[in-house]
């Protein structure tokens, strides 16, 4: 997802750095500020010990603090699994993904908070190191650390998990680049009791409001993996369940403040979307994976078996109905696995929708079917990034105004971008491709004051 960036000018020299940052990784350097154990886990890749953990044959749901203790247990020396690495660059805000690579040309150099790329010699950019959060060690009221319940948690982005295993991987099925649920007690679980539910939920509510506490201002992602066909009818009395117990722990008032998306499978009957509505969801995030159906069915077979690609588009356009355009209605697909002709085409036609795809560049998961593949080249990230910013031009003014009266239900949307401050992602430069775009057209002003000047002429 994407946070403020901040007032300064990005240049396309910078969006081309961030893209090979992206493509190539960065060989990291040692260096006195980062632990030999947080070096050896990002040149190793994700932890190895996890499938030594002595798992038991037969999970006992009769003790859940037990399965929690074990999900600890298993993720304790990954540290990947609890916060994502990025750093921030000092001239303009962008924000980039640190994935190390030792036969990259870019150098990594850390020194306390402050990072430095370079290649052969020459400094090409400095920034912030974005480091483990400390708060993440701190203990919950089981004794656990609150990085326990946090899966994949970044600066931006708090996952809050409402089923801990997938369906779709258990069965050989999965997404072929993703690994989410694959720790050895995910799958082992079809589908948590519900009194495990209520355990993690509460837990997940304690960390959350530790995060909040201090000082951690996001956006919660209801996710989790796919529910097996006969359990799906249950989803939204787990949904109900996990979130009221959250909004108990962090109360009504930050409840109601933070940005909540539901990143999860559409569901049978669309009206549901007006029960999220009611639970305080105030936008979806239905993710495509790619634009073409022949892609979807064979790179995700489980999320095709459940429903065709037309059926999440049209979950999306019932979504805008609903929750409006824009940040509303977001998809997250995935950059550099289909040809550039069917991705930039399918950003094209959902944007024509009021839906806005996010773009994340591909880079497969250790453990995945993928682990191994290419990335695609920090050239075709920006040739494809510049064609979709083109679209997101071309239709912006026709979905700002929806976009605007559904301001305040959206805490915040794309109408507050103003030039030099325009969001971010760490996974993609399309955003940033686009900032540069609304910095020529706004000429200083937001957009609401463009909005408002139009309105006066």
């Amino acid at each position: 997802m994407m946070i403020r960036m901040k007032e300064k000018t990005i240049t396309k020299e910078d969006i081309f750095l961030k893209a090979r940052m992206i493509s190539e990784g960065v060989n990291l350097q040692i260096s006195e500020d980062l632990s030999p154990e947080q070096y050896r886990s990002w040149i190793l890749g994700k932890a190895a010990n996890a499938e030594q953990v002595k798992i038991p044959e037969k999970l006992n749901f009769d003790d859940p603090e037990s399965i929690i203790a074990l999900f600890a247990e298993v993720n304790k020396t990954d540290i990947s699994s609890d916060f994502r690495q990025e750093i921030i660059f000092d001239n303009n805000g962008l924000r980039a993904p640190v994935y190390p690579n030792k036969r990259s040309r870019l150098d990594f150099l850390i020194e306390g908070e402050n990072v430095t790329v370079s290649e052969d010699g020459k400094s090409l950019v400095t920034g912030e190191f974005l480091k483990r959060l400390d708060w993440l060690d701190e203990k919950l009221s089981n004794g656990l650390p609150v990085s326990t319940v946090l899966p994949s948690m970044s600066a931006a982005i708090i996952n809050v998990v409402f089923n801990l295993s997938c369906m779709n991987f258990n069965t050989n099925r999965g997404c072929r680049y993703c690994n989410l649920f694959a720790n050895p007690i995910s799958r082992k679980i079809s589908m948590l009791p519900l009194d495990t539910l209520r355990l993690w939920a509460k837990y997940q509510g304690e960390a959350i409001k530790i995060a909040i506490d201090n000082g951690w201002r996001g956006i919660l992602a209801i996710s989790g993996g796919a529910f097996a066909p006969a359990q799906r009818g249950e989803y939204l009395e787990r949904l109900t369940l996990v979130l009221d117990i959250i909004k108990e722990a962090i109360g009504d008032k930050m409840y109601d403040t933070l940005p909540m998306v539901y990143n999860h499978y559409p569901p049978e009957d669309f009206s549901d979307m007006y029960k999220w509505k009611e639970l305080g969801i105030n936008a979806t995030s239905f993710d495509l994976e790619v634009m073409d159906d022949a892609y979807f069915a064979a790179i995700c077979p489980g999320k095709v078996a459940y429903k065709p690609l037309s059926y999440l588009k049209k979950a999306q356009e019932y979504s805008v109905e609903v929750f409006g355009p824009l940040l509303g209605t977001i998809s997250c697909v995935v950059m550099g696995i289909e040809p550039m002709s069917c991705l930039v085409e399918g950003f094209d036609e959902r944007m024509s929708k009021g839906i806005l795809p996010f773009p994340l560049v591909f880079h497969p998961e250790p453990g995945s079917a993928y682990e191994g593949f290419r990335n695609p080249t920090a050239e075709w990230i920006v040739e494809a990034s510049e064609k979709m910013a083109n679209s997101f031009m071309k239709y912006l003014l026709k979905w700002l105004k929806p976009a605007m009266d559904r301001a305040k239900e959206t805490r915040g949307d794309i109408y507050e971008f103003s030039a030099g401050s325009t969001p971010t992602t760490r996974l993609s430069v399309v955003f940033d491709e686009i900032g540069i775009r609304l910095n020529k057209l706004l000429g200083g002003r937001s957009v609401s004051e463009l909005m408002e000047g139009k309105k006066k002429k």
